[in-house]
């Protein structure tokens, strides 16, 4: 019994809690015209207005109790997908669009898969259910009791059509009949006119059912509620004031009791205004809009007023304003919705809850205005348009939307300058918004290596540093078609034609940079290949500077090798090298080539220091002028001066090894009668055979193995693998690199390598001195004895005596010759001999050592028979035994050899 009074009590409570807070059901009984003084507020009662809801609050009261004392057991099978598509039909029927529909299949998939609720079914039938009541519970929204239309009846299909609602409807009949008598025409003045909260009372008192003694303490109760309800609505502020002051508060602007605060980012209502926390939460929520607005304005007003920002930091203020019209058009709404109820019913129309609902969708978009305004307040050009593009990500695909949309404002300038630069080569960038630079000060010369370059803090993140490369050799390669190769014509018929560039898809943006990238590309390399003969060119060099030309460089060798190139380097004139250059062109194929290679091919004499002789100096020289200076740079063209000199070196040896085979074989015969130098001679012969075997291996080494071979590599590379001027530039200067490295033997670890190679030619040619001033000294031997034999025979013919004691030495060197001439030569030919078997040897143990396998390649040809180190081991094992350690040093080895060479 107890828990029935219980249940009955807070069913009571409820059911008045609910009415009374109900805006939508206590506007009928709530007169917003007047209040009980006559004023316009809301806190006016009328007389009809609190007898129909006693009337109302004893009906629902009394359904409720016999609701929740019934036993609800719908007889129908739980079946998820069944229920699923009949709440599909009903939102089928009420929205054609199907919006409804499509939105429940999203949140019943969702449902389904959550395994905290196991029963679903029943959510779904009670859902419905209440769905299908809206219509039933006119009882709470009308005047009148529960209607007696069976399909009205609450919750009628779930069990309930058999309780027994008539006495509900009695009761509500009475109650009407009882308000009639207040609605009397007598009583007509008391509905139009206010009336004070005592006379409510007491008109309450006089109406209410003097039978229905249980029900007094009841109006009691609810009679104590009014008066409480009416003290508070008499303090506090009105809604309608509130909605005003937010409207100002929406523009930033501040209302007569909601300001804004001094601190940045507050903005509350004024304390010593009377409202509920309720209230006041709601107006703190709905003032974040107005502080959203503030704060993007004032972004924007200040970023346009000082006049720094570039143009697309304009452009996002621009967005941001566009942005805004949709906000301000939200405004005018809402002000106009509240000037228009002004003089209606406030109750029915737009309140602090609902404005809070209304206004979510212009919230979450200034949030994210706020945002982008915070991480791009620094930022600029391509750093903005990244940053931006970065939200893209979220996975929110209305935020996705939305930042596309600003995007598409945003990097409008951005666009053009790209747009601008791919198809007409033109960089217009007065804010360094882009991210392809500009050295001014660079020479024309450079203009591809340095006059342009990539900002990577500028480079957008939809755009990768390749696909950056890509648009920055676009337009390297327009201009260099219209300011080098004077191909304007096409640059501005046949390119780029009716192409726009936006924001959207980045594969389509990639397709348009390939296609701009392969046609200017292709256009370039056949300029250079075809009107600019880049390939001439490079095989000229190849043929002159490189010295593969052999019959030319052979003619040119011996016109320089006479008396020229031996005066010391003060003495040469430079139109004077230039005439035997142009003997040795006439009288070689390379007459036949092209003469405008011809004419650029020339000679140069180098830096001449004290003591140097013409061949330390002097130098061919291949001049290039635009366009292919781009890629024959001053640097590379120092570069192949630079293998000309050893080349020509090695050239002068090799000429100077065949100048004493020469003399060596011409002179055997004669010498032939000097029995003391027969030994020696033959000892040259040999040394100078292993230095012409040396020579000319690393020469078929440098021509052919690093040459020939790394050209063939280049060739192909151009007419394969090019695909723009970049990869041409890097293929040759890759070329000159391969040629260098191992031409210069500068790819071995030992940093002496060439010094010592240097050295050993130097050796060669002293050794070539030595064995002249040995053949010259034979050869007047020889002429001393042909003077002496002359000088015999006329006097034999002269009947004297033919021999004389003066002529003893006829037939061998003279013992003062002997002493003194003869070992000085001989000392000074094994001296320069054992240097070069000594720097050999350290050239061959150095290179078999390294790390370059063509290096070892290089020893072992030099070394084909391993004469050198089989000579090695031989001292190396002599000496072991005077020695500690257990293997010989390549120190001890070669003193060694030093010393059998001596022996």
């Amino acid at each position: 019994m107890e828990n029935s009074n219980l249940v009955e009590q807070a069913v009571e409570a409820l059911v008045k809690l609910i009415l009374l807070q109900d805006g939508k059901h206590t506007s009928d009984y709530m007169d917003l015209d007047h209040d009980l003084d006559g004023n316009n507020v809301q806190s006016g009662y009328t007389l009809k207005g609190i007898m129909d809801q006693e009337a109302r609050i004893n009906a629902v009261q009394e359904y409720c109790l016999r609701i929740l004392g019934s036993r609800i057991a719908p007889s129908l099978v739980s079946d998820d997908v069944h229920i699923s598509d009949l709440i599909k039909k009903k939102l089928m029927r009420e929205d054609p669009s199907a919006t409804k529909a499509i939105r429940f299949s999203h949140l019943f998939t969702k449902l389904s898969a959550c395994s905290v609720l196991h029963k679903k079914w029943s959510i779904l039938y009670f859902l419905l259910a209440l769905s299908d009541q809206t219509s039933s519970f006119s009882l709470v929204g009308s005047g009148s009791a529960i209607e007696s239309r069976s399909d009205n009846q609450p919750l009628s299909y779930l069990g309930l059509h058999n309780l027994d609602t008539a006495h509900i409807r009695n009761r509500g009949r009475n109650s009407a009949q009882k308000l009639d008598t207040v609605h009397s025409p007598r009583h007509e003045s008391m509905h139009t006119t206010p009336m004070s909260p005592a006379d409510v009372r007491n008109a309450f008192t006089a109406t209410a059912p003097a039978s229905v003694s249980e029900k007094e303490a009841r109006s009691s109760m609810y009679t104590n509620l009014l008066n409480d309800r009416i003290q508070r609505s008499e303090l506090e502020v009105e809604e309608s004031a509130l909605l005003r002051d937010l409207i100002f508060v929406f523009q930033g602007i501040d209302g007569k009791m909601i300001k804004f605060g001094t601190e940045s980012g507050t903005c509350s209502i004024d304390p010593s205004i009377n409202v509920s926390n309720s209230t006041r939460s709601l107006v703190n929520r709905l003032t974040e809009l107005g502080w959203l607005y503030k704060k993007i304005n004032s972004y924007v007003h200040n970023t346009l007023k000082e006049g720094t920002a570039g143009l697309v930091g304009q452009s996002f203020c621009s967005a941001l304003q566009h942005e805004l019209v949709d906000y301000f058009r939200l405004i005018a709404v809402l002000e106009a919705h509240i000037a228009k109820e002004t003089d209606h019913d406030m109750s029915k129309g737009l309140t602090l809850k609902r404005l809070l609902v209304w206004t979510q969708e212009s919230l979450q978009r200034l949030r994210l205005m706020s945002v982008l305004v915070e991480c791009c307040h620094d930022l600029q050009g391509g750093a903005l348009v990244s940053m931006v593009h970065d939200y893209t990500q979220h996975g929110d695909p209305l935020i996705q939307q939305f930042i596309h949309h600003m995007l598409e404002r945003i990097s409008a300038p951005f666009y053009v300058m790209m747009q601008r630069w791919i198809y007409e080569g033109e960089l217009e960038d007065p804010r360094t918004e882009f991210f392809i630079a500009l050295d001014p000060e660079c020479e024309e010369e450079d203009m591809w290596q340095r006059k342009y370059f990539i900002r990577e803090k500028m480079l957008p993140a939809f755009i990768g540093m390749s696909l950056a490369k890509k648009i920055l050799s676009i337009g390297k390669s327009l201009n260099f078609l219209r300011h080098m190769c004077n191909d304007a014509d096409w640059v501005q018929q046949h390119h780029g034609v009716g192409k726009t560039l936006r924001y959207g898809d980045i594969a389509e943006l990639e397709g348009f940079i390939d296609a701009a990238y392969i046609e200017t590309s292709q256009r370039l390399l056949h300029l250079l290949v075809t009107k600019f003969k880049l390939l001439d060119h490079l095989t000229a060099i190849k043929r002159y500077i490189l010295l593969g030309q052999g019959d030319f460089i052979q003619h040119l060798m011996e016109s320089l090798g006479g008396s020229n190139l031996s005066q010391p380097a003060n003495t040469l004139f430079r139109h004077n090298l230039t005439g035997t250059l142009e003997t040795a062109v006439r009288g070689s194929n390379a007459q036949f080539d092209d003469p405008d290679v011809l004419r650029r091919l020339d000679v140069r004499l180098l830096e001449i220091s004290p003591g140097d002789s013409g061949w330390d100096v002097f130098s061919l020289d291949y001049h290039v002028d635009s366009p292919i200076n781009t890629i024959l740079t001053p640097v590379a063209m120092h570069q192949y001066l630079k293998m000309f000199n050893f080349l020509w070196r090695l050239k002068r040896v090799e000429y100077a090894l065949s100048s004493a085979w020469r003399r060596q074989t011409t002179s055997a015969r004669a010498v032939r009668p000097i029995l003391e130098l027969v030994p020696e001679l033959h000892r040259c012969r040999i040394v100078c055979s292993e230095m012409i075997h040396f020579v000319y291996q690393l020469q078929y080494y440098i021509l052919f193995e690093v040459l020939e071979c790394s050209w063939d590599e280049l060739v192909k590379t151009i007419g394969n693998k090019t695909t723009d001027l970049d990869s041409l530039i890097e293929a040759h200067t890759k070329y000159l690199r391969d040629v260098t490295s191992k031409g210069l033997l500068s790819a071995s670890h030992d940093v002496n390598m060439m010094s010592r190679l240097l050295e050993l030619l130097a050796t060669i040619l002293d050794y070539k001195v030595a064995q002249d001033n040995l053949y010259n000294y034979a050869l007047a031997e020889i002429e001393r004895r042909a003077r002496l034999a002359q000088a015999a025979e006329r006097r034999t013919r002269l009947g004297q005596w033919g021999l004389t004691d003066h002529d003893e030495a006829l037939d061998k060197i003279p013992e003062d010759h002997f002493n003194e001439i003869v070992p000085g030569l001989l000392r000074t030919l094994n001296e320069f001999s054992m240097q070069f078997k000594r720097g050999l040897s350290e050239l061959l143990i150095t290179l078999s050592a390294d790390g370059d396998s063509d290096l070892r390649f290089l020893s072992v040809r030099l070394d084909f028979n391993e004469f050198y180190m089989g000579t090695l081991n031989v001292i190396g094992h002599s000496n072991r035994k005077a020695t500690t350690n257990a293997v010989a040093t390549p120190s001890t080895a070669l003193a060694a050899l030093s010393t059998s060479a001596l022996r």
